[in-house]
């Protein structure tokens, strides 16, 4: 099957990626590459984790896009009780008390990440849920016992999590929600050897996932549309842009419209420049 986009519906909006040129999407095809490639080769790697990272942000997005999660969570870890710098270690008593949790305040969705600090290397979670209704209490400054808010927002403390410390604020908006929980994934994180062959992230069974199909869709498709993110090539003391990939973002009004109710501000990134004999001078 060739195609030269691909769909991603939500209730309420799609996302289309559109590439330069047509691909080809066989069934069970192989994504191995057929170049041999050392495995302690360090570009190499670096370049595969960078990849893997792309690809698990890219899942958490839809997962937060398409579920009505309602608080966010940072659940830290006390050194005096957990080893947080065992990612291993760290995530059983994270999924511990998920599953503690449900057992006792019934069945509720969940995402979570973990979120790895380079100077100490220790391991906290930020996450996602929905359904939840665990008793929480309003932070305050141990001074002055303010209220603590961010953006005018209440936090909160959840008494329940017995582990370290934890704050807890509900969600306004879910592109937000899910571009600050997609933050943490890093290379760094995908590197760390404690989480060698480890889940990056944790969700619950039974989550939406959005409807993704692939066609192919003329220019023309596109003319009452703006790109949110064009990745290309630029030619060297040119104005000329060869687009390789461009994502859109569009609202589906209730009576079915396809339409962007505030179009973006395009952001332009180069992937690599060259020269019009056609060799690269740098990449970006």
């Amino acid at each position: 099957m060739e195609y030269n986009s691909k769909i991603v519906r939500f209730e309420n909006r799609i996302e289309i990626i559109k590439f330069g040129g047509n691909r080809i999407r066989a069934p069970n095809e192989n994504n191995k590459s057929s170049i041999s490639k050392r495995v302690d080769d360090e570009k190499v790697k670096e370049q595969r984790e960078l990849e893997q990272a792309f690809r698990i942000k890219r899942k958490i997005k839809y997962y937060c896009l398409a579920n009505n999660f309602d608080l966010f969570w940072t659940l830290t870890f006390d050194d005096r009780k957990v080893n947080a710098r065992n990612y291993q270690y760290a995530r059983k008593r994270l999924q511990a008390w998920l599953k503690y949790m449900r057992e006792t305040y019934g069945r509720f969705g969940f995402l979570f990440v973990p979120e790895l600090h380079k100077s100490s290397e220790r391991i906290h979670f930020h996450g996602v849920t929905q359904g939840f209704s665990p008793p929480l209490v309003e932070a305050r400054y141990p001074k002055n016992r303010r209220l603590i808010k961010k953006n005018g927002m209440q936090i909160y403390n959840a008494p329940r999590w017995k582990n370290g410390f934890s704050t807890v604020s509900r969600i306004q908006n879910k592109e937000k929600s899910a571009s600050y929980i997609t933050k943490y994934i890093s290379k760094d994180l995908i590197s760390t050897p404690s989480a060698y062959h480890q889940p990056r992230y944790f969700v619950s069974r039974g989550l939406k996932k959005p409807e993704i199909s692939y066609a192919e869709l003329p220019d023309e498709y596109f003319t009452n549309f703006l790109p949110s993110f064009v990745v290309g090539i630029k030619e060297n003391q040119s104005t000329y842009f060869e687009k390789e990939v461009s994502i859109y973002q569009i609202d589906i009004t209730e009576d079915g419209e396809m339409t962007q109710l505030k179009p973006p501000e395009t952001i332009y990134k180069i992937r690599r420049e060259k020269s019009p004999d056609g060799n690269q001078s740098f990449q970006k």
